[in-house]
């Protein structure tokens, strides 16, 4: 899958809006998010999976499907996976309504886990856009397409019934330019994460304002530019404590902080825990996963 990055990009470089990738025996994968929906099938005996803030410990047939823009990662632990990687947008084209793209995006409006028990577990239709992929007869990519138009009506008619309070996505099919202009964005912050980042360097790098960054930022992301920058150095420090022997401060200083005590505060705040009991709790986990 190439170098970890926090924000991945370049899947559906041909232009095709499905990708398929198999895992090895063995499976650790850096903090990243990207534009396309992701379906992780586990085919190993276990699988521990963050998103956002929560860790998930998955078993053999449960998936995961991870919405546009969600943080996701892979720990130490993690067997044999497929993950099935789409585009919405692309796949709609001009023949979906807006009601229709409200509904998907209703669907895909946030992560969530499918046990292998789920009446709504797409296991075969995963296995039959694979068996297409592998076998590339003449239409097979006709076929993976209606495929996961299958998965995506199954999922449609067997999900809960959404709440008031969630029936708004607030995750839009985001248009091209505003991807190019977010992936801008981010690329600066995670080139320089390790500086003291002002909002005038960022509007200067992109030659825009700091009220027309702040606001686009945050009507594409939902949350604001220096929020993600701040979660963006925690988790690349959750990273570090794992496997470098750096003392707590050395770790703060070299992901941005000034300081240990603001380092501690954010840490927990995205953690619920401090970065020492973080190091010692999945350290332990990281020991135990890999015998």
């Amino acid at each position: 899958m190439g170098v970890p990055t926090f924000l991945e990009t370049g899947h559906m470089a041909d232009g095709f809006p499905i990708r398929l990738i198999y895992t090895g025996a063995q499976f650790d994968y850096a903090a990243h998010w990207h534009d396309e929906v992701e379906l992780v099938v586990v085919n190993g005996q276990h699988a521990r999976i963050g998103v956002n803030e929560q860790m998930f410990d998955l078993q053999q047939g449960d998936m995961i499907l991870i919405k546009p823009g969600d943080v996701h990662y892979f720990m130490p632990g993690t067997e044999r996976l497929t993950i099935l990687l789409f585009r919405l947008e692309l796949l709609t084209g001009s023949f979906a309504s807006e009601a229709e793209m409200q509904e998907m995006g209703r669907l895909f409006n946030q992560s969530m886990i499918i046990p292998f028990s789920s009446v709504n577990n797409p296991t075969p239709y995963v296995e039959a856009i694979a068996a297409e992929k592998k076998n590339q007869k003449p239409g097979y990519r006709w076929l993976m397409v209606s495929r996961l138009y299958d998965l995506i009506v199954l999922l449609l008619r067997t999900a809960p019934p959404v709440s008031e309070k969630d029936a708004k996505p607030s995750w839009p099919c985001v248009s091209s330019k505003k991807f190019e202009f977010l992936e801008s964005v981010c690329e600066f912050l995670e080139d320089h994460y390790a500086e003291s980042i002002k909002l005038e360097q960022v509007a200067e790098h992109m030659k825009f304002s700091k009220f027309h960054i702040c606001k686009l930022f945050k009507e594409i992301k939902g949350i604001t530019l220096m929020e993600y920058l701040n979660h963006f150095r925690i988790i690349k420090s959750e990273w570090a404590l794992l496997f470098r022997q750096d003392s707590i401060l050395e770790i703060a200083i070299s992901h941005g902080f000034n300081n240990v005590n603001s380092y501690n505060r954010l840490f927990k705040k995205y953690n619920q825990c401090t970065p020492t009991e973080f190091r010692k709790r999945h350290r332990s986990d990281i020991t135990k996963y890999q015998g």
